[in-house]
């Protein structure tokens, strides 16, 4: 790693980012090593101290806040196969259906103890 372009010592405060150069300065995110900074705001480009570079988003904020209200979810009013009732046909069936699965039972029961 080049130590001409590498400023080690910070930590970068939002106050303290008007006079950096361009160049790898520690990451004010804390998740790496050096950060770019590219003379109006810090890119995504990373580098750890071993000289590995990666891209890691700015925006990304590895410890959210926490919600401090309960507030209930709203209804889904635009859903795409809304819940339909089974035509009257389908109950029908499955009545007639059990009621024959229960007449054969009757009918071994009967055949069994005669």
């Amino acid at each position: 790693m080049d130590s001409d372009d590498v400023d080690a010592r910070m930590p970068v405060g939002a106050a303290d980012v008007g006079d950096l150069q361009v160049g790898w300065h520690a990451d004010p995110y804390g998740r790496h090593a050096y950060r770019w900074w590219d003379g109006t705001g810090w890119s995504e480009r990373v580098r750890t101290d071993g000289g590995d570079h990666g891209i890691d988003p700015t925006g990304i904020d590895f410890a959210p806040v926490a919600v401090t209200e309960s507030v209930p979810a709203s209804p889904i009013e635009d859903a795409v196969l809304p819940l339909s009732k089974r035509p009257i046909a389908d109950k029908i069936a499955l009545l007639l259906g059990c009621l024959v699965f229960l007449a054969l039972i009757a009918v071994f029961v009967v055949a069994l103890t005669a």
